[in-house]
């Protein structure tokens, strides 16, 4: 699931050689993408952030290593024809969407000092979630059947929805703070992922459609791609609007005398 390894011979007629290239420029695009948001999110949290979201960044940060973890072995899985790396592949994508959610739930509960907010949902129910989501994914390497299939779709559809529903209420609660701009930008790779791997479940249990899991997969994967650098770009915008608060070419001296 969600690995494409065909041989890249560099032959422009074969239409297995143009599926690769496309592949491996989607990878180098995840790739390249997640390294921007992991550098400038790293350095909003340390240098502008002031709010404690110390667990929220976290998750952040292992989501998006997570990117780049699929991004590297999917690449070194074309080039180096390697399968073992398809584990790191598939491992990577669970990952990705556990811990963006993680990380947007986190955001949620993120408040102001002095200020309480209750949960929306019990703690078990998360806990739950979480679980069902783990054991679902990760069944289909210990038992491998095709029964494990719809199961692991419930638990993509579950956890995606999970993500929006709090994705939704922490734009509702921290509306005009950098908590909800960095959690519309995201939200869409969540989706864009759950998409794809749906997608994969579905034509992988049918015959005949390989060609539309691969095209479905390539502009999926470019898909997630912009909109992670669409939030590294606006997270570097937040930066920026703070800087040109002190901007000494827009701002003129002023004087009580």
């Amino acid at each position: 699931m969600f690995v494409f390894a065909p041989s890249i011979t560099f032959d422009a007629s074969d239409p297995e050689t143009t599926v690769a290239i496309g592949q491996l420029v989607a990878y180098l695009a995840i790739g390249l993408a997640a390294i921007v948001l992991l550098y400038y999110t790293s350095v909003y949290v340390r240098d502008v952030l002031a709010a404690d979201v110390s667990e929220a960044q976290w998750y952040l940060f292992v989501g998006i290593g997570a990117a780049i973890v699929y991004a590297v072995a999917g690449i070194g899985t074309l080039l180096l024809e390697a399968d073992w790396l398809s584990l790191f592949v598939e491992g990577a994508v669970l990952f990705f969407i556990l811990f963006l959610a993680l990380a947007i739930r986190a955001m949620y509960h993120a408040e102001r000092t002095g200020r309480g907010r209750s949960q929306l949902l019990p703690a078990w129910a998360d806990y739950a979630v979480i679980a069902i989501f783990i054991a679902a994914w990760w069944g289909t390497f210990l038992i491998g059947a095709d029964w494990t299939r719809p199961v692991v779709a419930a638990g993509w559809i579950l956890t995606s929805a999970w993500a929006v529903f709090y994705g939704v209420q922490t734009v509702r609660v921290h509306e005009g703070t950098t908590l909800a701009a960095l959690t519309r930008h995201l939200l869409p790779a969540i989706l864009c992922v759950a998409g794809v791997v749906f997608i994969d479940i579905v034509t992988g249990a049918l015959a005949g459609y390989d060609a539309l899991a691969d095209a479905v997969w390539i502009v999926g994967t470019t898909l997630v791609a912009a909109f992670l650098f669409d939030t590294a770009v606006a997270i570097r915008q937040q930066g920026g609007e703070l800087e040109r608060l002190y901007d000494w070419t827009t701002w003129r001296e002023q004087s009580l005398d």
